[in-house]
């Protein structure tokens, strides 16, 4: 089902005087109703990412096997763009009466997602120092520990920063849902240029570079607290 499109604004509106308006934030067609819907969308889209590529590329780098084939797989939909898979999407998607959305911006955004997870998580995993692995196997750790106490331990913040990638990468990319006939802060973007509206494309534009800002920072502390103990622990001593 096509979204209906924002109510008009005069176009001598200016930027922040629309944004600081409370009426621009209410209701269902306002900022925080559009602001949680891209929100739900990319949270979804991120963890159905890491869910998939994190546990298949580490297990990937521990065993040593398909790199080439995976990593070429993976690497080829960056090749591909993000509005051209939405767009060609959405007659299969209309065909079989599911609508506009969410499945076709849905996939199109998975795609963009998973290559910096799978490559970050890969590479983190297989350049994890053979003396801590080899050590871990000495003391008798099954591989399943090698891999989660020590493999995983050692990668997660380059494991963290592919996801910060992915996650802006998405949030940023989003707001093409709004011209598929979705929602989203994309709307505002759609709907500035189709009512001639400087003011209204500019405010959108802020929205969607705040949200990708603040996706960013949010993700930056994150990384300092989810990485375990022993491994904070390391890097204080080693910066000492």
């Amino acid at each position: 089902m096509i979204v209906a499109q924002q109510t008009p604004v005069p176009r001598d509106v200016g930027v922040f005087e629309w944004l600081l308006d409370s009426a621009s934030w209410s209701g269902t067609n306002g900022i925080v109703a559009s602001l949680g819907d891209t929100v739900t969308l990319c949270a979804i889209v991120v963890v159905v990412a890491v869910v998939t590529m994190v546990p298949l590329a580490s297990w990937l780098a521990h065993t040593g096997r398909g790199e080439v084939s995976v990593s070429w797989a993976v690497s080829l939909s960056r090749a591909v763009p993000t509005f051209a898979v939405a767009g060609l999407l959405v007659p299969f998607s209309l065909r079989n009466g599911w609508g506009f959305e969410p499945w076709p911006i849905f996939i199109a955004l998975l795609l963009l997602a998973l290559p910096p997870i799978f490559l970050n998580t890969y590479t983190a995993v297989q350049q994890v120092d053979p003396g801590a692995v080899d050590a871990a196997r000495a003391m008798g750790y099954p591989e399943r520990d090698v891999l989660f106490r020590v493999e995983l331990a050692l990668a997660t913040s380059v494991i963290l920063a592919g996801i910060r990638i992915a996650a802006v990468t998405v949030v940023a990319t989003e707001p093409i849902r709004a011209f598929l006939g979705g929602d989203g802060l994309g709307r505002y973007v759609r709907d500035g240029l189709g009512q001639n509206n400087d003011g209204l494309l500019i405010a959108g534009a802020i929205l969607v570079a705040g949200l990708a800002g603040l996706t960013a920072v949010s993700f930056r502390f994150a990384e300092r607290f989810a990485l375990p103990v022993g491994v904070r622990r390391l890097a204080s001593t080693t910066t000492r």
